[in-house]
């Protein structure tokens, strides 16, 4: 997956010095930065498949492209496609992190994916987690502290599915930003319900209303800034 630089520029724009080397120097005391192409690491080293309940959560060609994919399967609703991260809940907001996930969104009745409590069951009222919703069409940017939370409206333009978007999640102090493709210009800020306990990363898909659900990964990464 390609790393973008952080300063954004416009043709004939003047870049500086101090721009480059904060893109390109890594300080282990600055930030930590994890990168997954899906690619060379085994599928079942990394994440983690117990909460699937009849659907699957894989690692296979399909199209001649690689992906992770959460499918409930079509046998009844309710049922569940989901993976999470092997070894647990990893970041915490106080982490500052900025989460970043290349997604193939194949319906769009139930589907979430992002920054959740690693315990939680997927879909389930007020998760605790930071993370986009994709329900009954609609996709929402949603941040929930276990008593409540806040939905905002992010669908794009003429959105239907399949869709290839990147995702991403940036956590500050005091906000969650929410961005697809634009990774500048956040198209939600939460400021509510943002979850204090520790998250892990999880996607998952779950059949509703009769209709198989299907959400495919091909990259994600994570950066955490350690605020101190």
């Amino acid at each position: 997956m390609t790393i973008r630089h952080k300063a954004v520029k416009a043709t004939l724009d003047r870049g500086y010095a101090a721009e480059w080397n904060d893109d390109h120097h890594v300080d282990f005391e600055d930030e930590l930065l994890e990168l997954d192409p899906i690619v060379f690491v085994e599928f079942a080293e990394r994440w983690n498949t117990v909460q699937c309940v009849t659907g699957t959560a894989t690692q296979a060609m399909v199209s001649n492209h690689l992906w992770i994919t959460a499918d409930s399967g079509n046998a009844s609703d309710n049922d569940l496609g989901t993976c999470r991260l092997i070894n647990g809940d990893v970041t915490n907001k106080l982490d500052l992190p900025v989460l970043t996930m290349a997604i193939k969104l194949e319906d769009d009745q139930k589907i979430e994916f992002g920054l959740f409590r690693n315990a939680d069951t997927p879909f389930t009222a007020n998760q605790r987690g930071a993370y986009f919703e994709l329900d009954a069409g609609v996709l929402y940017g949603v941040t929930g502290d276990g008593a409540a939370e806040t939905r905002t409206n992010i669908t794009p333009a003429g959105f239907s599915v399949p869709s290839y978007f990147v995702f991403r999640l940036l956590f500050t102090s005091t906000q969650v930003k929410f961005y697809i493709d634009d990774l500048t210009n956040p198209l939600a800020t939460h400021t509510l319900n943002i979850p204090t306990e520790d998250l892990t990363i999880k996607l998952s898909a779950k059949r509703t209303g009769g209709d198989q659900q299907i959400i495919r990964c091909d990259g994600v990464g994570l950066t955490r800034l350690r605020k101190q």
